[in-house]
């Protein structure tokens, strides 16, 4: 028989995983609200009613009426039902970026201190 040497390999180091961990959100921050439809009539009421239900239960307090372009009585009482929901579980929420036809159908109707909206944005 042949007197072969064996050749020893060097042990292969197992290779550092990526990290994968995301940078921890504060503790304390809410999570992004949903944003309000332009159309906030009577005829989408019962979808943006289920919406914000959701977010005041997921702990969302901005609220984007930024896009508020039609407005009745309907959807103002379903803004001032979500505020009473967030309030009852000691939070508020707060319309970022009230557009102008929101502003306006809350003063209209004599509601906008209620909902806490200043001028439109």
């Amino acid at each position: 028989m042949s007197s072969a040497k064996k050749v020893r390999r060097p042990a292969r180091r197992a290779k550092a995983a990526p990290s994968r961990s995301r940078p921890a959100a504060a503790p304390s921050a809410a999570p992004a609200g949903p944003a309000l439809p332009a159309d906030l009539q009577i005829r989408g009421a019962t979808a943006l009613a289920a919406t914000l239900r959701a977010a005041v239960a997921a702990g969302a307090e901005d609220v984007d009426a930024s896009q508020v372009a039609l407005v009745d009585t309907a959807g103002l009482q379903l803004l001032i039902a979500a505020g009473r929901l967030a309030s009852a579980h000691g939070r508020a929420l707060r319309w970022q970026r009230p557009s102008t036809a929101l502003v306006d159908a809350a003063n209209r109707l004599g509601v906008a201190r209620q909902l806490g909206l200043g001028e439109a944005g």
